[in-house]
């Protein structure tokens, strides 16, 4: 853990450093959001009822970028192969970029909500609720597509196939997702949310295990 953890802030440093990432990443939240806004119009009903699919929409095309762009900077460096010859398991490489990719989309996807609530008219006083929302469905969708972007890093057409493989394993994450913050974005009571969450939470655990164990396995393949 450890080194996963020197990992994490190692490549944190250099995307910070780089700006180029963060700033593609912000770009496309505000116009995404923005254009979406405009496309449904002013009325506040049909805004707050499209905003949970639109601001997952985003959040998942930006995971996927980040994911990407953890691996694609080893392989253009040449230290992915480094990285793994280190002695002992794999895992290590496969949390650390899951970390990094955490340690970004935790707060881009809090800035995210509160773009969409000055956009989408949401509620702010549930904005505790709607963050963990955020963050389990976050934690699923990283989950995966680390594991994708590592398996897909040395290839060249790896910015299109990624989304292909990923997107089909994550609805589950997505929808359970998208679920809980309409049922927010709507007034329901914590306790009909809470399963959503409890589904999230299941999936996040099931993802997580599984990619940790096979990353190894498909890497050093």
């Amino acid at each position: 853990m450890r080194r996963a953890l020197l990992l994490a802030l190692r490549d944190l440093r250099l995307e910070v450093r780089d700006r180029a990432g963060l700033l593609s990443v912000l770009a496309f939240f505000g116009v995404m959001l923005f254009i979406m806004a405009l496309a449904l119009g002013p009325e506040e009903a049909p805004l707050r009822r499209a905003a949970p699919g639109v601001l997952w929409v985003a959040l998942a095309f930006a995971s996927t970028l980040l994911s990407t762009r953890a691996f694609a900077l080893e392989v253009e460096d040449g230290t992915l192969d480094d990285l793994l010859l280190v002695p002992g398991g794999k895992e290590w490489v496969y949390f650390g970029k899951l970390l990094f990719q955490m340690l970004l989309l935790l707060p881009l996807s809090a800035l995210a909500f509160l773009m969409a609530a000055g956009l989408f008219y949401l509620p702010l006083e549930k904005a505790l609720p709607i963050l963990l929302t955020l963050a389990l469905g976050t934690l699923g969708y990283a989950s995966v597509a680390t594991f994708y972007a590592g398996l897909l890093a040395r290839l060249r057409g790896r910015e299109v196939l990624l989304p292909l493989l990923l997107f089909s394993l994550v609805v589950p994450v997505v929808l359970s997702a998208v679920r809980a913050t309409a049922g927010l974005v709507e007034g329901l009571p914590l306790s009909e949310v809470a399963s959503w969450w409890q589904l999230l939470a299941v999936f996040d655990v099931v993802y997580l295990t599984a990619s940790a164990l096979l990353f190894p396995v498909v890497m050093e393949g």
